[in-house]
């Protein structure tokens, strides 16, 4: 292993004056190499090293879905359970199981978004409080298990349950029956964010040419909130290599359990984990994002070999830099460049609007003069058509494609969890376009969108702005699409799928605290 490449790589990633990264790599389930920059505190210069404890954010769900995984060998759960008959108060009008909690395949909607839509910030909200909120929920994005969309709901959930089945908090259960045992005594699931957490970093994101601090406040956990640092997880990715402390039928029960969809699809995430493939090397693993915080884990079966990038700065790719270690530590050689094709007119024919009418999700693709495609909207990037048919994004690491027949679009990626994305030829947004005016309220969330004749707009608490034109005769409101059925509209964004807003009478203007949101 070239040990100084990798400080180099990881020296580039990171300016010596701001937040910065560790970067861990691991054989035979011990630390054999590692590598920091930047600092956890730039207010007191305090410098990372492989101690230095970060939120790792969303690649959580796999220690989560680890206490889950006890608690059905323990008898106390089984992971087909109907989640309700375990969590009562939740309202949901179908049944969803813990296994598809687990598998974003339950249809939940993301309650990330709906509390950004419902305008509360995550600031110290608790796990009951998240619980309260989830709870009022009654309708699905889909029918559970016909389709994959990633959703931290299902994991806040599963959080609820391990307290309600046990008495403990997951910090505290994953503590007693994960992290002791294996010896991780510094990693803990942050369940109260203003606790002291010694040898913890700041997280900051840019701004402009400096950094602002961008901590994350939030407490509930399942979906993320565990700390730990590079110099922690060498015990971690010995259970995945053998099972060893928690036992192999844990370790084998979370790589498995891959989901097969009606169509026979079979997906590629399992417990909290994602299968993938750098070139021809099977590599499993998780990213994490979160305000302040990128992460990203990989291991490498077929090499017995684990890497770790944890960082403070939101502007670093964890993964790009993970894949790119990996590379150097396994000799795994960098893809071969697809082969070109000079085809300026297949540029030209699929330039437009495409859109997911499920999600209200839409991309624009622009040919450009040079015969590349522009795609912006949720992905972006510059594509080139090669032989293989497909067009190919210009950051290989990423390995996103996109595949055309006839009007539909299918977005592919090969790092990142979920199954393709597929879209929909659609009309251009209409400028002429008349905003669908009036108050309407959506029961399930307890919020109101106020639309007025010159297109400003209120939705929830928090998101106000001006109304546009959205492609396939949709409107954009902030980060959501709002689409008319009849009088009502339906609203739709980034993992809710048509949620109902009811027409009010003229005058209703209104808005109430959501519910399981009030402020303490």
């Amino acid at each position: 292993m070239d040990s100084t490449a990798i400080a180099q790589l990881v020296i580039r990633s990171s300016a010596p004056t701001g937040p910065g990264l560790a970067v861990g790599v691991y054989r035979g389930g011990s630390l054999v190499g590692h590598a920091a920059a930047g600092l956890a505190s730039v207010e007191f210069g305090v410098p990372i090293d492989e101690h230095t404890r970060f939120d790792i954010a969303s690649t959580s769900k796999h220690f989560t879905a680890t206490a889950v995984l006890l608690l059905a060998r323990d008898g106390l759960l089984d992971l087909g359970d109907d989640i309700r008959s375990h969590l009562p108060e939740l309202r949901l009008t179908t049944p969803v199981t813990i296994a598809q909690c687990l598998l974003h395949t339950g249809g939940l909607p993301e309650w990330l978004a709906l509390a950004e839509i419902a305008g509360r910030p995550l600031t110290r909200i608790t796990q009951d409080q998240a619980l309260a909120f989830i709870s009022g929920l009654e309708t699905l994005n889909f029918a559970p298990g016909s389709e994959f969309s990633y959703s931290n709901t299902g994991y806040v959930l599963v959080a609820s349950l391990v307290h309600r089945l046990t008495g403990r908090t997951l910090g505290e259960f994953a503590t007693e029956r994960i992290f002791a045992p294996l010896g991780m005594s510094h990693t803990a699931f942050r369940e109260d964010s203003r606790a002291v957490l010694p040898q913890f970093a700041y997280g900051y994101e840019s701004v402009g040419d400096g950094f602002r601090r961008a901590d994350s406040e939030e407490c509930a956990v399942g979906d993320g909130g565990l700390a730990t640092s590079v110099s922690e997880l060498g015990p971690w990715f010995r259970f995945l290599r053998t099972g060893d402390v928690l036992g192999q039928d844990i370790r084998d029960a979370l790589f498995g359990g891959n989901p097969t969809f009606p169509d026979g699809s079979v997906g590629p995430y399992t417990y909290g984990l994602y299968h993938a493939a750098l070139g021809s090397e099977r590599v499993i693993g998780h990213a994490g994002a979160v305000v302040g915080y990128r992460s990203q884990l990989y291991y490498f079966p077929d090499h017995d070999l684990g890497v770790v990038v944890l960082s403070n700065n939101s502007a670093v790719n964890p993964g790009v830099i993970a894949q790119k270690v990996a590379r150097i530590a396994a000799e795994i050689p960098d893809a071969p460049a697809p082969v070109r094709v000079d085809d300026t007119t297949a540029a030209q024919a699929v330039d437009g609007w495409w859109i997911m009418r499920d999600s209200g999700h839409s991309v624009q693709l622009a040919a450009e003069a040079d015969g590349t495609l522009t795609l912006s909207g949720l992905q972006r990037g510059r594509f080139t058509l090669a032989t293989d048919g497909s067009w190919h994004g210009d950051d290989p690491d990423d390995g996103l494609q996109l595949h055309f027949d006839g009007d539909l679009l299918r977005v592919s990626t090969r790092m990142r969890p979920g199954r393709d994305m597929t879209y929909e030829r659609c009309a251009a947004p209409d400028p002429s376009a008349a905003a669908p005016t009036g108050t309407y309220l959506d029961a399930e969330l307890g919020i109101l969108a106020i639309i007025h004749a010159d297109g400003r707009f209120r939705l929830g608490l928090e998101i106000a702005g001006q109304l546009e034109p959205g492609p396939d005769n949709t409107f954009r409101a902030g980060p959501a699409a709002l689409r008319r059925e009849g009088d009502d509209l339906l609203l739709s964004g980034h993992g809710v799928h048509t949620l109902r807003f009811v027409r009010q009478p003229d005058g209703t203007d209104l808005i109430g605290v959501p519910r399981g949101l009030e402020k303490p």
